[in-house]
């Protein structure tokens, strides 16, 4: 056997580990801090997986927040921009029960399905595809930041949900059923190419992202079936919505600064839940409240005065003008 063969024999594609019927794996949009979404439907439905894309802000640990879904399913998770805002947030998810779960950078058997990840976003400080990059790699930062730079002695916290070309990279020589992202891929306006050279690559039948808060059926796109999930919604493996996704309270604010109210279902979906059994702080999730946000009604608009009658105008008050000769005598006066 020569060598090239033999080259050619190890980068052939591995087949598909999909086989029969597909097993059912719950992908669920940005929660931002809210569960009750995701543990309700595990608990109707009962699914072999669920996969949180991003911006999963948990307001206390995850075996908390997910007690009801942890207990009947596996749950996995990537990432989101919003996950490192805070030391809190990052320690529940990095260092929580769930750590071993994050798919960011690697390829993983979900309830028999091969599922890649690649969780954060780009930031132009690390990479922004179709430049060059700054640095490489986390360690490649590290050594040339300066040590006010870091945190806890590395990576800035910010960065630990940056991309870095490195993790990149290395996920274009494996091989996947499904791809998850946080960025979306670019069939959307907001998109990277760059998502989707990595979907080819891997060649994934599947590419699900989160982040952009809308829900988008994008169909076939370059060679795979690309889905968009919305704000706190659900779709499966097939495409299938399990939960609707809400409405941004982002967008709710607008249409209501527009002067064009939302529906109330809208509302009701979008309002805090600070006041709500499980208290938690808008301040902690870092999502809009309109139950705290909510824009301050406009003054009252004072009365308009009835118009007068034609023959009762009430006369004007004459007008003092000021005289130049008298100012220039007073002045000589002094």
């Amino acid at each position: 056997m020569t060598a090239a063969s033999d080259r050619r024999r190890r980068t052939r594609r591995r087949p598909s580990q999909v086989k029969g019927p597909l097993p059912l794996i719950f992908f669920c949009g940005d929660p931002h801090g809210s569960f009750d979404y995701i543990n309700e439907a595990v608990k109707t439905y009962r699914p072999q997986a669920v996969v949180i894309l991003g911006d999963i802000q948990p307001y206390a640990p995850m075996n908390v927040v997910l007690k009801d879904a942890m207990a009947l399913t596996e749950v996995w998770w990537i990432p989101g921009n919003h996950d490192s805002d805070t030391e809190e947030f990052y320690e529940r998810l990095w260092k929580g029960p769930l750590a071993s779960h994050n798919l960011h950078g690697r390829v993983a058997n979900v309830a028999g399905i091969r599922i890649a990840g690649l969780g954060g976003v780009f930031r132009g400080q690390i990479w922004m595809p179709e430049n060059d990059p700054h640095y490489r790699s986390a360690a490649s930062f590290v050594r040339r930041a300066g040590h006010g730079n870091l945190w806890h002695g590395g990576l800035p916290r910010r960065h630990r949900t940056s991309i870095f070309p490195s993790v990149y990279d290395n996920l274009l020589r494996q091989r996947a059923d499904v791809l998850v992202t946080h960025e979306a891929a670019a069939c959307h306006k907001k998109g990277f190419a760059a998502i989707d050279r990595l979907g080819a690559a891997l060649k994934v039948k599947w590419l699900f992202h989160g982040h952009q808060h809308e829900d988008h059926v994008y169909g076939r796109y370059k060679g795979m079936t690309v889905r968009g999930i919305g704000y706190r919604g659900i779709v499966d493996l097939e495409g299938n919505v399990i939960v609707p996704s809400q409405m941004d309270p982002r967008d709710v604010l607008a249409l209501q600064e527009a002067g064009d109210e939302p529906s109330p279902e809208a509302l009701d979906a979008a309002l805090c839940t600070c006041s709500s059994a499980e208290p938690r702080a808008c301040q902690v999730r870092r999502a809009v409240c309109l139950a705290c946000r909510v824009k301050p009604a406009a003054p009252a608009a004072e009365p308009v005065k009835e118009a007068e009658p034609e023959g009762e105008k009430t006369p004007e008050k004459p007008v003092k003008v000021k005289s130049y000769r008298n100012h220039r005598r007073r002045r000589r006066h002094r």
